[in-house]
């Protein structure tokens, strides 16, 4: 049945591809904010068209919506993939931005650095693990911090943990951050097939109570359109950031960073099988680290390893951390994170607004 239910679905898109052949012919849309290109079948706009209905039937200005909204016609796996840019509450203009002028060159961050950073809190009242937020109303972190930790809020706008306000001097005068925002977390997502123990498809979403009120201290992080380009990005360096938190309770004090580099899934195989032999990597996940030993302590269970644009100058979120050696200062491991671009369109079925 499924291997039907495929095929009809792969025909349909083929037909979507021949009727939209003229357009496809020209240059396809590159995405604005506020938009992701999503197969067009996962876009809450055209689905109920796209899943079924001759394309000829579709309402009029629905067809010209969806003609003008190509961003990608290539086969994945030798399947038709049709795209359109998606409208979403994600990537919104003020993503990936932190202010220019008050970055800092070593790896303790300053304040309003990496100001997308989250932290995740239990009913004891300890922060447990990282996060992100990558939009008002929803933190992007890992599924395994929340299996054996109650999470109930989050702090944003957060730089010195022992600071109740974070401040710093500019041209001999200080400028101070608003106070973190502490907010109640609403609703817990976590991937369906989430495997502890085969360390699969580690991701989850928190909806919060309320917006988060952005500022130069609290921002969302960009994630990748999911355009053909975006599925070769590959950088010289990846940065991480967090306290250090893992699910075991160690943690920093003040939030840092550190740069990493990427490594290929066939040579961190090598490193995860001294964790388990049963591990097995693929396409959901990323590798990354294992240069200076430090670099493994930078980074929270559940937070982001992200990338600058070259194109943009924003930072974008390409991986969630997941796993790996940490043996912070003794030995160089790289870590595993997982593939945002590979659950681009689970994060967009779970994000209402």
């Amino acid at each position: 049945m499924q291997c039907k239910t495929d095929r009809q679905a792969a025909m349909r898109i083929a037909t979507l591809l021949s009727l939209f052949a003229g357009t496809l012919a020209a240059q396809l849309k590159m995405c604005s904010f506020n938009e992701l290109c999503v197969p067009i079948q996962n876009c809450s706009l055209y689905k109920p068209y796209a899943s079924g209905t001759n394309y000829r039937d579709w309402p009029k200005e629905l067809q010209k919506k969806a003609t003008s909204n190509l961003c990608n016609n290539e086969k994945i796996n030798n399947t038709p993939v049709l795209s359109v840019c998606c409208p979403t509450p994600l990537n919104s203009k003020q993503c990936g931005l932190q202010s220019s002028n008050k970055i800092s060159k070593g790896k303790i961050a300053q304040v309003y650095e990496y100001p997308w950073m989250v932290l995740l809190e239990d009913s004891k009242n300890d922060f447990v693990c990282g996060g992100t937020l990558i939009s008002q109303r929803y933190v992007l972190t890992a599924a395994h911090c929340l299996k054996s930790a109650k999470i109930i809020s989050v702090r944003v706008g957060e730089l010195d943990l022992t600071s109740p306000i974070d401040c710093l001097i500019i041209e001999e005068e200080m400028e101070c951050a608003p106070p973190p925002q502490d907010i109640k977390v609403v609703n817990i997502t976590r991937h369906p097939l989430h495997s502890e123990r085969g360390k699969k498809n580690d991701i989850a979403l928190l909806r919060l109570e309320r917006p988060v009120e952005f500022s130069n201290s609290v921002k969302p992080i960009c994630l990748p359109n999911g355009t053909p380009e975006d599925r070769m990005i590959n950088p010289a360096f990846f940065i991480v950031s967090g306290w250090g938190l893992t699910e075991n309770g160690t943690s920093f004090d003040v939030l840092r960073y550190a740069r990493v580099p990427p490594v290929s899934l066939d040579t961190c195989a090598t490193s995860v099988r001294q964790l388990s032999v049963a591990l097995r990597l693929d396409q959901s996940q990323i590798c990354a680290g294992g240069v200076d030993a430090v670099d493994n302590c930078a980074g929270d269970s559940g937070g982001p390893l992200q990338y600058v644009s070259n194109r943009t100058t924003r930072f974008y979120q390409l991986g969630v951390v997941s796993y790996g050696l940490r043996s912070c200062g003794i030995q160089s491991q790289p870590g595993v994170y997982t593939n945002v671009l590979y659950y681009l369109n689970w994060i967009m079925e779970n994000v209402d607004e």
